[in-house]
């Protein structure tokens, strides 16, 4: 339990980029641990992925729609997972060191909903995916979006690559470039998804350039979804408490019932004092 209190924390102490990473490597490793369960209990092997990837499927969407940003949770592979780490830790820790979390939400979890989004429509509108149902994972999207966006903002901020200090609007294009000339290669709804979210995070900063903040919405989606589940959990403790309350009351009216009338057929109703006659009437009148 120790451990288990520490670990809890020193995750209450992480700020919002941290928090996302540690849930990044969470979905990471459960599906692992999960088929190792099954696998030495033989149970048929399921993925757990299924449920928050995203598909082109227009009907699979209908029914699991939070997969439009949960699929940025989870990746294909140890290396896709640290790449994007790296990417989203760099550009995400300039990007709160000076514009704060609400902004870094917004172009995180916005440009993961780009990318997912300019994917269900280049596998549904171009002619080339005719038939293809490829799911996507990744949280490349999200990490693209901050990127370009910090590109945008200070094209002459630099980061230091081994031995070199490289600007990041060079690093970002180069980034762009691969992502376009590797559509016909392989892994074209990932590299379309990159695209998206490296365009809303181009859109984000060339708004706040004209003093408009076009992500307010989704800071107002978390708060609701959060006031909603805090309600709910408030009202069903109430609602417990008030239960519990109502029982116990019931429970101790009818012991002092059972007495008095245990004492009137032992001893007569004269025997009752004036407040044990006052407790008989009310409850007759209940």
């Amino acid at each position: 339990m120790e451990l288990i209190d520490n670990l809890k924390y020193k995750y209450s102490k992480l700020d919002v980029l941290g928090k996302i990473i540690v849930w990044m490597v969470i979905c990471f490793v459960l599906p692992y641990l999960i088929n190792t369960i099954m696998y030495l209990f033989a149970v048929n092997s399921f993925s757990i992925i299924e449920f928050f990837q995203v598909s082109p499927s227009i009907s699979e969407l209908l029914y699991k729609p939070w997969s439009l940003i949960s699929y940025g949770f989870f990746h294909a592979g140890l290396w896709h997972l640290i790449g994007n780490m790296i990417i989203l830790y760099y550009g995400g820790r300039v990007v709160l060191d000076l514009f704060g979390q609400e902004k870094f939400l917004k172009l995180f979890f916005i440009g993961l909903l780009c990318g997912s989004v300019t994917y269900l429509l280049s596998y549904n509108l171009f002619p080339v995916f005719k038939g293809l149902k490829p799911p996507m994972i990744g949280a490349s999207a999200g990490a693209m979006a901050v990127f370009v966006f910090l590109s945008a903002y200070m094209p002459y901020y630099t980061f230091r690559l081994v031995l070199f200090d490289v600007k990041i609007v060079y690093i970002a294009g180069f980034f762009i470039i691969m992502d376009l000339i590797q559509i016909p290669s392989g892994n074209a709804g990932g590299h379309l998804a990159h695209l998206g979210g490296a365009a809303w995070g181009y859109y984000y900063d060339a708004q706040l350039k004209k003093g408009k903040d076009n992500g307010d919405w989704i800071i107002s989606f978390f708060n609701y979804l959060k006031g909603f589940f805090k309600n709910k959990a408030k009202v069903r403790k109430v609602y417990s408490k008030k239960t519990y309350s109502k029982v116990s009351k019931e429970t101790l009216d009818q012991q002092k019932i059972d007495l008095i009338l245990d004492k009137i057929s032992k001893s007569g109703y004269d025997s009752l004092t004036k407040k044990e006659k006052d407790t008989l009437f009310k409850a007759g009148q209940n």
